[in-house]
């Protein structure tokens, strides 16, 4: 689990309204917005990727002992803006040295194997975070969660430790642009209009996650009646079917083909919703399947993620990274706090927009888009 779960339920016991905690993720992506193009700049014009990536791994490392401490609903303001400079730090650099280490005709493999073994690693976690949990005192009350983010405080010095030891410089051809920085940047929708189209299918799914994601714990919890045992499980199945789908998936997007194969599995993503939406708080336990429903349509949708990161040229990584961050962060700005408005209406419309926003709007540009690249291909464009 990463803890997005117990994070919003954290602040929300700290005292925060929904509306507030719309508010914390909306200045987040705020400054995710200003950011976006000069983070995207640095990237392109940054020769040692590495130390750019292990610069902002360091940075995000005391995010988690920031959790730790806080005490004040407002205190989440200001570990919310330090993670997004943190991660949009590294974030670009990161995307370029995994694309790079991998050629095309073994991506949808190398993906596969990283999501497994990342998922063995984190196996017992969610059970051992949920005993944890009960230990201190439950979900009643944010000292019941605090102790989570001193562990991960120390996981982060460990896992940080390891890639400054272990990751290796990537190189490849830059193309020298003596254009002004806006140029630099909008160029690419010249270059490659189809990054246009999935520009767009980055904001819905943006918006989709954003009017949802920081109200995810106390949904669960507070309405649908999970305990941290639930969230756990929830957790440890999620884990389970990636360890057990992950190389299978991968095999499968190559020989359907990896769109193909992604379209198909948001049918999984839309069932986990659903259930979500309609589990009764008398079995709570049915959250569990949703959870697997949902990984199942992650573990499937590897093949996009190659997909998407071979119409990206690698050269002009920084600068679609930026306009995306950019316009995902305005997306991001305005997502939670209309999710926080509508909670106080209802809930579970939350979860009806986002099946809605999945359904008829990603689902139909991620098909235009593939469309778009065969025949760009047929053409020899």
């Amino acid at each position: 689990m990463d803890g997005s779960e117990y994070w919003s339920i954290f602040i929300r016991r700290l005292g925060a309204t929904t509306v507030e905690m719309g508010l914390i993720s909306s200045v987040s992506s705020a400054v995710n917005m200003l950011l976006a193009l000069p983070f995207g700049w640095l990237t392109d014009r940054n020769r040692n990727l590495k130390r750019l990536y292990l610069i902002g791994r360091a940075s995000y490392v005391p995010a988690a002992l920031m959790r730790f401490l806080a005490t004040t609903w407002p205190f989440c303001v200001l570990i919310g803006v330090y993670e997004t400079i943190s991660t949009k730090l590294m974030g670009p650099a990161s995307e370029i040295i995994s694309i790079k280490s991998l050629s095309n005709k073994d991506r949808v493999k190398g993906l596969s194997i990283q999501r497994m073994l990342t998922s063995i690693a984190g196996m017992i976690g969610p059970m051992v975070l949920a005993l944890i949990v009960t230990y201190f005192g439950g979900l009643d009350s944010a000292d019941g969660i605090r102790p989570l983010f001193f562990i991960q405080f120390i996981f982060g010095i460990f896992i940080f430790a390891l890639l400054a030891t272990q990751l290796h410089e990537v190189t490849f051809t830059r193309a020298n642009r003596e254009v002004g920085i806006i140029s630099h940047f909008f160029n690419i929708f010249k270059e490659s209009p189809v990054l246009m189209l999935l520009l767009l299918r980055e904001c819905v799914v943006r918006f989709a996650w954003q009017i949802r994601i920081p109200f995810l714990g106390i949904y669960l919890v507070d309405v649908k009646g999970a305990d941290q045992f639930i969230l756990g499980s929830r957790g440890t199945v999620s884990t389970a079917i990636t360890v057990l789908f992950s190389i299978p998936a991968g095999y499968l997007a190559e020989k359907i083909g990896r769109r193909k194969l992604a379209c198909f599995t948001r049918i999984f993503w839309w069932i986990g919703l659903l259930i979500t939406i309609f589990t009764p708080t008398t079995h709570p336990e049915y959250l569990i399947i949703a959870s697997a429903m949902q990984s199942l349509n992650m573990v499937m949708f590897v093949g996009w993620s190659a997909f998407t990161q071979e119409i990206v040229p690698l050269q002009a990584r920084g600068r679609y990274s930026g306009i995306n961050m950019l316009a995902t962060g305005l997306v991001g700005v305005i997502a939670p706090i209309v999710g926080g408005v509508i909670w106080n209406l209802n809930p579970d419309y939350i979860w009806w927009i986002s099946l809605f926003c999945d359904a008829f709007i990603v689902l139909p540009l991620m098909i235009i888009i593939g469309y778009k690249i065969s025949k760009a291909k047929e053409g020899g464009g």
